[in-house]
C-alpha cells in the first residue's frame, strides 16, 4: 500500500507540475522579395523543445499551390526535411473545418476570449520596408500598413497581456521597388489552460467535434 501512495502522489505531483508549468511559442516570420521563412519554436522548461522550420517558400503558377519545405527539430535531434505541397482546394477546406467548429461549438468566442486573457505576450517585433518607386503611392501603401499595424496592436493588447511594448516600424524607399517584413513575436500560457480551453471546447461541441475536411478525390 506504501509503494501504491507513493506512485499515486507522484503521478499527482507530476500532473500538477505539468498543468501550471509555462508552455512558450516563438513565431519568426521573413519575408524579402520573393523569399519567405517561417520558424515556430515550442518550449516547455528548458529542455523540452519542438521547433519546425520553413526556410521555403514558393507558388506555383500552374497549380497554384504553395511548395514548402519543412524542417523538424525535437530537442537535439533533427527529423530531417520534408518537401510539402498546399493547394488551394486544401486551404479552402480547412476554412470550412474552421467555420463548420465555429457553427458547432456553442459560445467558442468566449471560450477563445478566457483563453486570450491568460496569454502573455512577451516580445512583439513587427518591421516592414516598402517601396513603389512612386513617392505618392509609397507614401499611401505605408499609411494603410500603418494603420493596420496599429489596429492589430490593438486587438492583441485588448485581448492579451502585453508584456513588453511592441516594436513596430514601417520604412518608406521612395524611389525604388522594395518589399521586406520581419516579424517576430513570443508568447506563452499555462498548458493546464489550453488544456481546459481544448476540454471546454469538446464539451460545448454539440455531440462532436467536425473533422478537418479532405482534399477532394
Amino acid at each position: 500500500m506504501v509503494w501504491v501512495l507513493a506512485i499515486v502522489i507522484f503521478f499527482v505531483v507530476n500532473i500538477i507540475i505539468v498543468w501550471f508549468s509555462r508552455l512558450y511559442i516563438t513565431l519568426t516570420y521573413l519575408h524579402s522579395s520573393d523569399r519567405d521563412f517561417l520558424k515556430v519554436e515550442l518550449r516547455l522548461w528548458k529542455w523540452i523543445r519542438i521547433k519546425k522550420e520553413v526556410p521555403m517558400m514558393a507558388l506555383d503558377k500552374e497549380d497554384l499551390s504553395l511548395k514548402t519545405k519543412e524542417k523538424t527539430e525535437v530537442g537535439n535531434k533533427n527529423k530531417g526535411e520534408q518537401e510539402k505541397s498546399y493547394t488551394p482546394e486544401e486551404v479552402f477546406n480547412r476554412i470550412q473545418s474552421i467555420q463548420d467548429l465555429i457553427t458547432r461549438v456553442v459560445g467558442l468566442h468566449k471560450i477563445i476570449r478566457r483563453f486570450l486573457r491568460k496569454v502573455h505576450v512577451h516580445t512583439l517585433l513587427w518591421d516592414t520596408q516598402v517601396g513603389t518607386s512612386n513617392a505618392s503611392i509609397t507614401g499611401l501603401v505605408c499609411g494603410g500598413i500603418w494603420s493596420l499595424k496599429g489596429t492589430l496592436v490593438g486587438v492583441i493588447s485588448n485581448y492579451m497581456k502585453l508584456q513588453a511594448t511592441p516594436e513596430i516600424y514601417v520604412t518608406p524607399y521612395f524611389q525604388q521597388k522594395h518589399s521586406q517584413t520581419r516579424l517576430e513575436c513570443m508568447i506563452s500560457f499555462r498548458f493546464g489552460q489550453a488544456i481546459y480551453a481544448v476540454l471546454q471546447v469538446v464539451r460545448y461541441s454539440r455531440g462532436n467535434i467536425p473533422k478537418w475536411r479532405k482534399k477532394p478525390a
